[in-house]
């Protein structure tokens, strides 16, 4: 057992695998994922709650601000105060303003934010009203009352609990603040007037229930330090005397209440300086009280951030190594696998790409093989050992298969030129019995034997083709391009309907020249069978840039659709790659694009349906090159001048031929000469009979 796990070499591939898999999977994503992301995601929600603190924090000065100047105009100071802290207080505003522009904060605060902002845009306007203080002094606490509703809006949002009670605590203290502030500006207004009237007595009333309530509220949501803090600051000489201060003003009559005798009752036996001073001084009791809370909350909401950003950062550290330990181990086995699997693969590429290829080409080679260099017995020995019994198979497939070839080929080769051999003697005969045949009819019927003996040993090079043998016919010297192009057209059956063009002064070279007419023949032989008997099938030669010739095969038949174009283009071309012969429909495309290839000659045909088709054949410069001007050429090519083109259509077709007349004896004997010597240029000098 130990063994076997220490020769991991020879684990199956499911194993390994796992071996790769399971501990980056197991600890990455069991380890990992969930709780950096856990970690990422509360550290985000404390830097909101970070945003919304400084928020907070741009709030306090902006209600500080409204409540010094709902003093001042309490007091009844000089305009000059009240503009100064009124500059102070838009300043805080924009501050504000900027603060909540980087911070993205809830529907519910916007909503409160618009309507401060549309009660706050009348501070302008506010603070020329100084005539009637009381007024002025309730809109600014409505004001200071709106501010608060956002204080509170802002706390309520604090999801986390350590943060929450103390972002409510907060509140609460600035709450019980305005409580005393609010106290402060009402005595004040009273002072200023002599006494207070009944309504501002209710008011302060209704405030010191709701300083108690507030205070009950804040006890019971402060932490003991934070109780501590406010009992100590809330307490003391200053806030003794502002009770005792508050409580005479309460008792003392109001200016609305009838007087001793009908006279107005006294003034209100407080100073405007000792109220001022003890009330002004719990107000800084509490501003120490709200700084420390505001920056307990600040300094909690960045501890935790700081604890939950490590708690990531230790996350991924865990993480990073758990990759480097998995990476390490996928390194180690997945090298080997590689190795193994390169190892295979350029065996197997060697083999299918190299050895076999050159095995089918030559059909030769040996029947030992090497084997693939994977000794280990896991898959992958596995597989090289059965790709060695493949291998093996191939080699022996491949050698029968080659010597059937060559067998079928030999055939093949022997059956064509014992035919072959027939058929020149054949056409030596019909020779002597055309020079002493006097019969104009039996001399006709002569001429046709002739001509299907002809097609018969065109044939039988077509099946040499076709066995990848060699043709006897060969011309030893360069050929005139004309006689080229008549050659061919005296290879084909209907003969009489191809119409030859003087080529130009071109010659093409001698081993090149007969397999250029037998290509030609096939395409005029497909040219006069696929289109209508009374038409013509023209073939013309020019020469293009480069010196190319181009020849063109035209005939005027239905043409060709464009798909089945496509096809027949791709089979010339597959043709000259060593293509099958049973691709092919007819065994007339395999020989021209087998010819062709033979010789780097271009091959394609195009066609128009409807309007017939044009079969091209390039041939290089350097098999066709051009001679000299000539006076047989030139006296050609004066002829064709008068002529019609043979590339313009027809406007209708043509009649049929009419039946020819009986010919006498010496008319078809000079009709078969003529033809005869044309067809003696295009064969060569001498040939072989086998």
């Amino acid at each position: 057992m130990f063994t076997a796990l220490v020769n991991w070499r020879n684990w199956r591939l499911p194993v390994k695998l796992a071996a790769v898999l399971i501990v980056p999977v197991t600890i990455a994503v069991g380890a990992g994922v969930v709780q950096i992301q856990s970690h990422i995601e509360r550290a985000e929600s404390y830097a909101a709650l970070q945003r919304q603190v400084k928020v907070r924090s741009a709030l306090i000065p902006v209600i500080r601000g409204v409540q010094a100047e709902r003093r001042i105009i309490a007091e009844g100071a000089d305009r000059q105060s009240l503009l100064d802290e009124g500059r102070r207080t838009d300043e805080a505003r924009k501050a504000l303003r900027e603060q909540i522009g980087k911070t993205s904060l809830s529907e519910v605060v916007h909503a409160r934010m618009d309507d401060v902002q549309g009660r706050i845009g009348d501070l302008t306007a506010l603070r020329e009203r100084t005539d009637d203080a009381p007024a002025t002094v309730r809109t600014y606490t409505e004001l200071t009352e709106s501010l608060l509703d956002v204080d509170e809006v802002l706390a309520s949002e604090f999801g986390d609990a350590a943060l929450l009670r103390t972002a409510m605590g907060l509140h609460h203290v600035l709450h019980v603040q305005e409580q005393v502030l609010y106290q402060q500006s009402v005595v004040l207004t009273g002072i200023s007037r002599g006494q207070l009237v009944q309504a501002e007595v209710r008011s302060l009333v209704e405030s010191n229930v709701k300083l108690s309530y507030i205070a009950g509220e804040f006890a019971a949501l402060a932490t003991p330090d934070q109780l501590k803090d406010y009992g100590t600051k809330f307490n003391g000489p200053d806030i003794e005397a502002q009770r005792k201060m508050l409580a005479a003003a309460l008792l003392h009559p109001t200016a609305d209440a009838a007087g001793t005798g009908g006279r107005p009752p006294a003034k209100l036996p407080i100073s405007a300086a000792d109220w001022s001073k003890a009330s002004g001084a719990v107000a800084t009791s509490l501003n120490s009280v709200v700084d420390g809370m505001q920056t307990d909350l600040r300094d909690t909401a960045n501890r935790l951030r700081d604890e939950t950003s490590d708690a990531a950062g230790a996350a991924a550290a865990i993480l990073f190594a758990s990759l480097i330990l998995a990476a390490t181990v996928g390194f180690v086995v997945g090298r080997y696998l590689l190795r193994s699997l390169n190892t295979l693969r350029r065996s197997a590429l060697d083999v299918a790409w190299e050895k076999l290829p050159e095995m089918v080409a030559t059909g030769r080679g040996s029947t030992e093989i090497e084997a693939v260099p994977v000794t280990t017995t896991e898959e992958f020995g596995q597989v090289a050992r059965a790709f060695d019994e493949v291998h093996q198979q191939a080699v022996k497939s491949v050698l029968e298969q080659a010597a059937m070839r060559a067998n079928m080929r030999n055939i093949f080769v022997n059956l064509s030129r014992r035919s072959q051999s027939l058929v020149e003697r054949q056409l030596k005969l019909m020779e002597e019995l055309e020079k002493y045949e006097e019969d104009p009819d039996q001399l006709a019927d002569l001429f046709k034997l002739d001509h299907l003996a002809t097609r018969m040993r065109r044939n039988n090079e077509n099946l040499m083709v076709l066995s990848g043998g060699e043709v006897a016919r060969r011309f030893h010297k360069p050929i005139p391009l004309t006689d080229v192009l008549r050659a061919a057209a005296a290879e084909i059956e209907q003969y009489q309907r191809v119409a030859v063009h003087t080529a130009p002064n071109a010659e093409v070279v001698g081993y090149v020249a007969s397999d250029l007419v037998r290509l030609l023949a096939e395409l005029l032989d497909n040219s006069t069978a696929f289109s209508p008997p009374h038409t013509q099938v023209s073939i013309s030669a020019s020469i293009e840039a480069g010196g190319i010739v181009q020849i063109d095969v035209v005939d005027q038949g239905i043409g060709i659709d464009p798909e089945a174009l496509a096809v027949v283009n791709e089979r010339l071309a597959a043709a000259g790659e060593g293509a099958d012969v049973q691709v092919f429909r007819e065994m007339g495309l395999f020989v021209v694009g087998r010819l062709a290839a033979r010789h780097e000659i271009v091959v394609r045909l195009d066609a128009h349906q409807g309007k017939g088709t044009r079969a091209i054949v390039l041939v290089p410069a350097e098999l066709a090159p051009q001679r000299e001007q000539s006076w047989e050429s030139f006296r050609g090519e004066a002829i064709e001048r008068h002529q019609a083109s043979w590339f313009q259509e027809p406007t209708a077709a043509p009649k049929p031929p009419p039946a020819p007349a009986r010919q006498t004896p010496e008319s078809a004997r000079g009709f078969l000469n003529a033809f005869q010597s044309g067809v003696q240029r295009g064969l060569p000098d001498h040939q072989e009979s086998r």
